[in-house]
Order: C-alpha cells, then structure tokens, then sequence
C-alpha cells in the first residue's frame, strides 16, 4: 500500500513549509517536523536540516466528528500560517521546568551517574516485537504514542504496519485513529470483541508490524479488566506496554500495579515526561511496576517525541537534574 505521507526537506522551516505549500496546496496537513543538527567530525562534511511530514488535506468533517490533531510546536504552527499551510493543530504549551526529588547525598555527579547507570541497565528492554499492545489508564496519550511507533516503523523504516483500535467509548476516537492511519497509508481495524479481534490481527498478518491501540478505562472496575484481559487473549500480542502518564502520583501507580500484579503486562512505555515535576518519576515507576521501560515520550508532536534511551544516556539526564537543583 502506498503512503499519503510526503517528506519535505530544507535548511530552515520556510523552505520547507514553501516546498509543502507548491507541492500538496493550501490545504496540506502537517503531521510532523524533525530537525537535524550535524555533531562532531560530522559537521566537516554535514549541513543542519528540517524535515517537514505532510499530506494532503481531508475532504470536510462532519461538525459532529471531531477532526483529529497532531501538535506541533509553535514555531512550526506560526509559520504554517504564514506560509498560507493548514497545521494539524495548535502549538504545544512550553512545559513546565523540572525540580528534583532526591539526589545520591554526599557523592560526585559522575557518581551518580554510575549509580544510575548500574540500576537502569537491567530495567531497559530493546525487544521489538512484531505485535504490541498499549494498555493503561484515560489520558496517557495510547492513541498518540501509538502513531509514533507507527511512523517510526512505517516512515523511518519503511515496514508495512497495521493498526487495530478497540476505543470506541470516547467520542471520535475510532476517527483519531483513521486519520493518523489513512495520512500514513497504513491498513487499520477496528475490534470491540474478542471474535472481532482475533478477525482483525488475522486480517493483519501480512504485516511487519501489528500495534493495537486499546481504551482507556477505569480499571478499578474488575469488568473493564476482564474485558481487557479477554481482548488481549484474543489478540494474543508478544509484549503489552503499560502506558502511564508520568504526572501520575505515587499512590495512583501502586494501586494500578496492584491491579495488573497477575499480568498480563511486559513492560512500560512513561508518557509526559515534558508536564513531570521531575524525570525522577520514572525512577519511581520502575520501581513501583517492577517491570522494563521500552520508551519514554516527552511530547505530543509525531513522530519526533518518544526516546528510547540507553541507561548511560537517562542516568546522565537524572543526575544532571539533581546536581542543577542542588548546586
């Protein structure tokens, strides 16, 4: 299947929001920008570049019908306007700065940095399996991280990459899901059962990659668990990503693990790492989950805003938190 997404490259956002504008008119939608900046010997032979994600527009919704949005930064969205380019939503509010929990008392930075390293190293997973699910409470972003992973292997990979959404309790959410899945080219079911499931993942298997979106739902319920448990039976994915929103409190966390203590959860995937208080509430979900950390997304833009880190890489951002609030 052929993709509706074009990628438009230049030396600085005007240019490339021109390139859009000539190439898909007016009515272009945005749907993710990207920077690159040349490092180290790199920067001999390399020039700084933008990239602009973008298709052509939608026929008109319905009022009825939400429109899906994609945010994208301000800069981004400003220009757009300039340029005469519909953008895919409105900017992003700066986050808020982080502030520091706790620190390793009476040690250097480096380490700290150690310390970091050698507890985060056994509790990172770089498993990418070729069927995932995202489970978790409403609000921590499923549907947009799952479009992340969706342009991470369909755009930057080129895997073909087949969507299936059983939210069909929020109000547009099915049509959330469409517009991310049409503006990318990718196939994309919809599956309010078990028997509707296992008939979508089969549909699918011609694919590289199967990521099911799954609603968000009060878990404090045992009938939304089991209708939970048993969707994910149907689907019988290889690794179910709890995603958590990192402006959860302590307390909310150890009640959800509490919920899942039987399973059926691989790992975590922490949303919001841009509206925490601090990036040491990951260190906490991790200790409350007891579970791996695949990815991280510190932003709502697609596809740039999820980060998968290695353990020196995060324990260098926690230390450097600590030590920048406590000098």
């Amino acid at each position: 299947m052929t993709t509706n997404v074009e990628r438009f490259r230049a030396s600085d956002m005007t240019s490339a929001l021109m390139q859009v504008r000539q190439a898909l008119g007016p009515d272009a939608l945005i749907i993710g920008t990207r920077s690159y900046q040349p490092s180290g010997i790199r920067k001999l032979w390399e020039r700084p570049y933008v990239e602009v994600f973008a298709g052509r527009g939608a026929p008109q919704q319905s009022p009825a019908v939400p429109q899906a949005s994609v945010p994208l930064s301000a800069t981004t969205v400003a220009g757009a306007q300039a340029m005469g380019v519909v953008p895919g939503s409105a900017p992003v509010a700066t986050p808020p700065s982080l502030a520091a929990r706790e620190a390793f008392p009476g040690v250097t930075a480096d380490a700290a940095v150690d310390e970091y390293e050698r507890w985060l190293q056994p509790r990172l997973s770089r498993f990418e399996p070729r069927s995932l699910a995202l489970v978790g409470p409403t609000g921590g972003g499923k549907t947009t991280t799952l479009a992340k992973l969706a342009a991470r292997y369909a755009l930057d990979r080129g895997e073909r990459v087949g969507l299936v959404t059983t939210d069909t309790y929020r109000i547009g959410a099915v049509h959330h899901l469409q517009t991310y899945a049409e503006i990318m080219g990718l196939p994309w079911k919809v599956a309010q059962d078990p028997p509707a499931m296992r008939e979508a993942v089969a549909s699918l298997a011609y694919c590289d990659r199967i990521l099911i979106d799954t609603s968000g739902r009060n878990f404090r319920r045992e009938e939304a668990r089991r209708e939970l448990l048993a969707l994910l039976a149907a689907a019988n994915p290889e690794s179910v990503e709890l995603v958590l929103s990192l402006t959860t409190g302590k307390e909310e966390m150890e009640e959800l693990a509490g919920y899942f203590k039987e399973g059926p959860l691989t790992r975590v995937l922490l949303t919001k790492l841009d509206e925490a208080s601090s990036i040491r509430k990951l260190v906490t979900a991790l200790q409350v989950f007891e579970l791996p950390l695949f990815a991280v997304t510190n932003g709502q833009m697609v596809p740039d805003d999820i980060w998968f880190p290695g353990a020196r890489q995060l324990a260098q951002a926690i230390a450097r938190e600590a030590v920048t609030i406590d000098a």
